[in-house]
């Protein structure tokens, strides 16, 4: 007769041959994952299968006396969500430097901060070529080399001025252009955080779909974990993750996915103003369907990291460090107050012929109250006529004649006086502290994210040893594995042959 416990023997091995396959099936997908971002590690785990007794006459069955081998237990994910948390934190504070930093940098060429060829450098050269005509007031050649400098540093002016505006535009839009906000690189991040956000909703429903089966999906946990870390880029939000491994996403208080459903999106629109300035922030970013600005409340709703905030502080938002539209509107105030003040000197003094002459120099006089920048140029008057720039001491000093210098002189000197419109700085100073605060401003910026990057890489090495894939660790298992698969198998050979052997006896 055969014994119940041959037939137990091939159940049991044949357990063993099954549990080995799924060792052998984790390993395999673990080493094919190695180098795929985002991937954790997954670990098979295995428990013994219910025993039961050698049924006999007068036994009943109980538990506990012969085993069933083994069975599958579960494949675990092998992951710590402290350093997820951690990581999308730094990526956030990292990211939101690194993007104000590049402006910063993009900022400082334009200024000539770093190349050492600047504004200062024309103001300085229009200065010189009115020295120049205070010692030689009768030449023409003279005379029209100050209106040729006064061109030429307008025209330094305006073409730094333009770079930067045209800058801000690309960042955020222009708020003088219709629609332009929606070519901006501010519309191209909403739309890629948009883009994610409706992936990781589609994403919880496979995961509820699986789970609801009581599956475990692994691979789509890792899926979700770098879908917030992408989304960390951009802003910072607050998760709230389910039972099922199902991820709430809040931005600003918004609720912005909830569960399979995405419960609303961003959306770049034009400032309507005039709280907060359009100039300095020409677009907003609101939730589509609450119209809820994520910039500009009070905390805890809005948003204080990441590219979108960088961005929309670096174009303009941030009154406590340098912007684009701050350095726009230093260069205009240092442009108003140098043409303000020759053109004050211009119409008190004497021109070549002796007359006070009523031509300004520098046009419009006097200037808007808005941005005048671009709206400068020399007065044609004087370039057709150079003899009515006013040389000359006017009343009611006595007229010298044409060989009078003293008012050029005069206008020469404002270089290195001190306007109360630029806070007691002469022209040059004010420029120079312009660079000098953009370059600290870099700097900090370049710093944090140096002290970022050295964290994240530290978070990201801790998190590897832990989550990562062990190639000699797998190959370890790999063997056991496959020792297991071949010991099951062997077993299930001699089994089979000492059935064959009682068969054979049986007949």
């Amino acid at each position: 007769m055969i014994s119940p416990g041959s037939l137990n023997a091939l159940r049991v091995a044949y357990n063993g041959i099954m549990a080995a396959q799924v060792g052998l099936d984790v390993v395999n997908h673990n080493i094919s994952n190695a180098n795929t971002e985002g991937y954790s590690r997954q670990r098979v785990t295995f428990e013994a299968s219910p025993a039961f007794s050698n049924p006999s006459l007068g036994q009943t069955l109980a538990g506990g006396q012969i085993g069933m081998g083994v069975q599958l237990q579960g494949v675990n994910r092998i992951h710590n969500t402290f350093f997820d948390g951690q990581i999308r934190n730094q990526s956030n504070v990292l990211n939101y430097h690194d993007e104000y930093a590049d402006a910063m940098t993009q900022l400082e060429d334009i200024l000539g901060a770093t190349s050492g060829q600047s504004i200062n450098d024309d103001v300085q050269a229009f200065f010189d070529s009115l020295h120049e005509l205070s010692i030689n007031p009768e030449s023409t050649v003279a005379r029209n080399a100050v209106l040729q400098q006064a061109e030429q540093m307008i025209t330094q002016f305006q073409t730094k001025g333009q770079l930067i505006a045209d800058l801000q535009a690309s960042l955020v839009g222009d708020p003088n252009v219709a629609g332009s906000e929606q070519d901006s690189k501010l519309a191209t991040m909403v739309t890629e955080v948009n883009n994610k956000l409706a992936e990781l909703a589609a994403l919880n429903g496979e995961i509820i779909t699986i789970t609801a089966s009581d599956g475990v999906p692994n691979d789509l946990y890792d899926k979700r974990d770098l879908l917030l870390e992408d989304i960390s880029q951009y802003v910072d939000f607050e998760t709230n993750f389910n039972d099922n491994g199902v991820v709430d996403v809040t931005i600003a208080g918004q609720a912005m996915v909830r569960g399979r459903q995405l419960s609303d999106t961003l959306s770049v629109v034009a400032n309507p103003g005039p709280a907060p300035d359009p100039d300095f922030e020409p677009s907003l970013v609101r939730t589509t369907t609450g119209a809820f600005d994520i910039t500009n409340n009070a905390a805890p709703n809005t948003i204080t990291g990441g590219k979108i905030k960088a961005i929309i502080d670096v174009s303009g938002g941030n009154t406590s460090e340098v912007t684009l539209r701050g350095a726009l509107e230093n260069l205009d105030l240092m442009l108003r107050t140098i043409a303000t003040d020759i053109n004050a000197l211009q119409t008190t003094g004497r021109d070549l012929n002796g007359a006070v002459p009523t031509d300004n120099i520098f046009l419009p006089q006097p200037p808007g109250a808005g941005l005048e920048i671009f709206n400068y140029s020399v007065n044609p008057v004087l370039e057709a006529n150079p003899d009515r720039i006013a040389t000359a001491a006017g009343p009611p000093a006595v007229y010298l004649g044409p060989g009078d210098g003293s008012n050029a002189l005069s206008m020469a000197q404002l270089n290195t006086s001190n306007p109360a419109a630029l806070g007691g700085s002469d022209y040059l100073s004010y420029f120079n502290t312009l660079s000098s605060n953009l370059g600290v401003n870099n700097n900090s910026h370049k710093s944090r994210v140096e002290n970022s990057t050295s964290i994240m890489n530290n978070l990201e090495q801790t998190r590897q040893r832990v989550s990562g894939v062990n190639m000699e660790e797998e190959m370890v298992n790999l063997i056991q594995f496959q020792r297991t698969f071949e010991a099951s198998s062997r077993v299930i050979q001699t089994v089979n042959e000492i059935l064959q052997t009682v068969i054979n006896l049986g007949r």
